[in-house]
């Protein structure tokens, strides 16, 4: 489960910067960007949410 904490360690931290660069992104007024990183950031949440999935049968599957 090594591995698991430090991928979702990683999109966490990914996510964070993102959410960092559309706040400032927003405060200079570049308004049109945003639109992309929302769908970056979108993007990270699917994928996060797939590597649970993931790693959650992994774990059911490494109990048996």
């Amino acid at each position: 489960m090594k591995m698991a904490w430090w991928i979702f360690m990683s999109l966490l931290t990914i996510q964070i910067i993102l959410i960092q660069y559309m706040v400032e992104e927003f405060l200079a007024g570049h308004t049109e960007d945003l639109f992309y990183y929302l769908l970056a950031l979108g993007f990270m949440f699917v994928l996060t949410f797939i590597t649970y999935l993931f790693f959650r049968k992994v774990d059911k599957v490494m109990d048996h």
